[in-house]
């Protein structure tokens, strides 16, 4: 199986690579020209002196010197292709679609300081992916759009969650340019089969977003944004990996939209598991009112402006977490797609605390 992947430089993406090839596939991850940082997928790589192509090592046994217990390596194998997503023929130069059985595009931006820098990470790459699979001789056989919850829109109840049916209603610039990509993918006269998939608020080990609960939690310290009974839907990073697989090799998903969330938490409840992993009691807690996240996201912005570095807290960011309910139904992925999450949260945040402190501390 060959699969395409985008945003393999970022936190879900790269956890995807790693999933497939430890199921055998072969990966042509696609990597933005420029880029500061690529890291290499997790299994030991060489080049071969014919092709230049990096390849994962078959056969060799983790463990071996230092006593542990062997781990075999995985079968899969990867390529990187540097593209230019503005650039459509440096996407068709790469050959990187031709024949690809999944392309999973997870690669997007999450902060921007406009609509328009929203659409050119969002939207305009989508569309540019399609063009491309469109000119191919063997087109890919799926193209799996990993969207967000956001181009949904937040419950109006708790009681009712997010359905894959209900009329989106987003409210900020990143959710308006999620569903753009999904609109997009479903009116795309290239034909290839589609499925689209929005995951909840993910968490897990390489997650950036959540690092700041995680950092609160180890001082003790509970400053929840907004009220600390505000609930969400979650999932933890391997389970959406699994979900996404699933999407991209069932042929009963082509066509369809799911929502992939494992379950549902106040923020009280997801300070509290960041802070039992972390072996610490939550000495304060605050809610901060709406007035005092709206001046730090000004100020993020402003900061923003100056500096030219996204800031974690900015006004879109403040924006989606104002409203009370981001819940929403994963019944059709587990009845359609057997989508089962394994990792509870409490089991999550510890796997994630561990991760943090292994790899420079909170």
């Amino acid at each position: 199986m060959i699969a395409v992947v985008t945003g393999t430089s970022g936190f879900i993406g790269s956890r995807l690579v790693d999933a497939l090839l430890w199921r055998g596939w072969t990966v042509r991850r696609l990597v933005r020209a420029g880029s500061r940082v690529v890291p290499e997928p997790t299994p030991i790589a060489l080049a071969t002196p014919a092709t230049g192509v990096p390849v994962v090592r078959r056969g060799a046994r983790r463990g071996s010197r230092t006593g542990e217990t062997p781990v075999p390596e995985p079968l899969g194998t990867y390529e990187t292709h540097l593209v230019d997503f503005a650039d459509t023929a440096s996407l068709v130069r790469t050959r990187a679609l031709e024949g690809a059985h999944v392309v999973f595009h997870v690669g997007g931006v999450t902060k921007a300081r406009t609509d328009a820098e929203f659409e050119a990470g969002n939207v305009a790459p989508t569309r540019a992916l399609l063009d491309v699979a469109r000119t191919c001789a063997a087109p890919p056989r799926r193209f799996v759009l990993v969207s967000s919850q956001a181009a949904a829109g937040p419950a109006e109840s708790r009681e009712r969650p997010v359905a894959e049916d209900d009329e989106p209603r987003p409210f900020e610039a990143y959710g308006r340019s999620k569903l753009a990509a999904e609109a997009v993918v479903r009116e795309h006269p290239a034909g290839v089969p589609w499925t689209i998939v929005r995951p909840a608020a993910v968490y897990g080990p390489g997650d950036s977003d959540f690092r700041a609960v995680f950092q609160q939690a180890v001082r003790g310290l509970g400053i929840y944004p907004g009220s600390r009974d505000a609930m969400l839907s979650i999932i933890y990073v391997d389970d959406l990996v699994d979900a996404l697989i699933r999407a991209g090799t069932f042929p009963s998903a082509a066509g369809h939209t799911y929502f992939a969330t494992a379950e549902d938490a106040s923020w009280r409840d997801v300070y509290h598991a960041a802070a039992t992993a972390a072996h610490r009691p939550l000495r304060v807690e605050l809610d901060l009112p709406d007035w005092l996240l709206t001046a730090v996201g000004h100020v993020g912005d402003a900061v923003w402006r100056v500096t030219g570095r996204p800031s974690l807290v900015n006004g879109n960011k403040v924006a989606l977490g104002r409203p009370r309910w981001w819940l929403c139904d994963g019944t059709r992925a587990r009845e359609e797609l057997g989508v089962t999450p394994r990792v509870s949260l409490l089991d999550g945040a510890r796997r994630t605390y561990d991760w943090y402190m292994a790899h420079g501390g909170l």
